[in-house]
């Protein structure tokens, strides 16, 4: 996931916003003597993660503000210079734009990139002006996204009927599409979806229709994944008409043919 990505708003002539991987072992005291080392130089924290590699080491990635005067090279060997630490890295965000302490970026098992919602709905809105059974494509796209990402998820997660619904709803809050309220019923397959402050119905603007084919098909496709059974998830109020929040009806896929033909005709509405 994407716990390294930050925003930094605003230019300070006075310090400079640099980043950190450091690489440590993970014996007691040996995270707080880092922190400690940070503290003594005066280096402000902004932002920071762990991650535990190994049974033996750990990463720490944090993101610090110094001031203008300090070479970050010489910052960094004094950390690997600690008992505790084998590896460091660093970068500067110059201009305190978007930066990550690993490029590229990884998200759910592949990698990502962070877009600007408007850039992600002009292009929906592009498709749904111009390409016939846009809706279809859309969820379609959406359908294949959320099988990659069950997918995933069951090959690092213990993914049950006690936690599907809460894997996918953390990861929805993680990227930004959305808050989720998930009912869903693992034996007959039926239940609803509520999306509050969905990215797409949010920026899309006033609309006639529902808009969040994709996130139907999303939903479609991490269900089906999931159940081993096809799904169907079709948008039945959306924010952009005007509603307070979207909802996305689940039930099973009609028989007569896949889940992915079936979504494919359009027949979500």
């Amino acid at each position: 996931m994407v716990r390294d990505l930050f925003m930094f708003a605003g230019l300070n002539e006075r310090s400079q916003i640099v980043w950190f991987k450091i690489i440590y072992s993970k014996e007691p005291g040996s995270l707080s003597s880092i922190i400690n080392f940070l503290e003594k130089e005066n280096a402000f924290i902004m932002f920071g993660h762990l991650d535990n590699i190994t049974q033996k080491t750990g990463e720490y990635s944090v993101f610090i503000e110094l001031d203008k005067n300090i070479d970050p090279e010489d910052f960094a060997r004094k950390i690997k210079e600690l008992d505790v630490v084998s590896e460091v890295e660093y970068g500067i965000s110059k201009y305190r734009m978007i930066y990550s302490a690993d490029f590229p970026l990884n998200v759910v098992g592949v990698r990502g990139v962070a877009a600007r919602a408007l850039t992600i709905v002009d292009i929906i809105k592009t498709l749904n002006q111009n390409v016939p059974h846009a809706e279809g494509l859309l969820t379609m796209s959406g359908l294949k996204g959320g099988i990659h990402s069950a997918k995933y998820f069951k090959s690092i997660l213990n993914l049950n009927d006690s936690n599907f619904a809460d894997v996918l709803a953390e990861l929805y809050r993680a990227v930004g599409w959305g808050i989720l309220e998930i009912e869903c019923d693992p034996k007959t397959y039926q239940g609803k979806i509520i999306v509050k402050d969905s990215f797409i119905a949010d920026v899309y603007g006033g609309s006639d229709q529902p808009v969040c084919a994709f996130m139907s098909g999303y939903f479609a496709g991490y269900l089906t994944d999931y159940f081993g059974k096809n799904i169907s998830v079709r948008e039945v109020s959306c924010k952009a008409t005007g509603k307070n929040v979207c909802e996305h009806i689940i039930s099973p896929a009609p028989s007569g043919g896949t889940g992915q033909e079936y979504q494919l005709r359009g027949e979500t509405r």
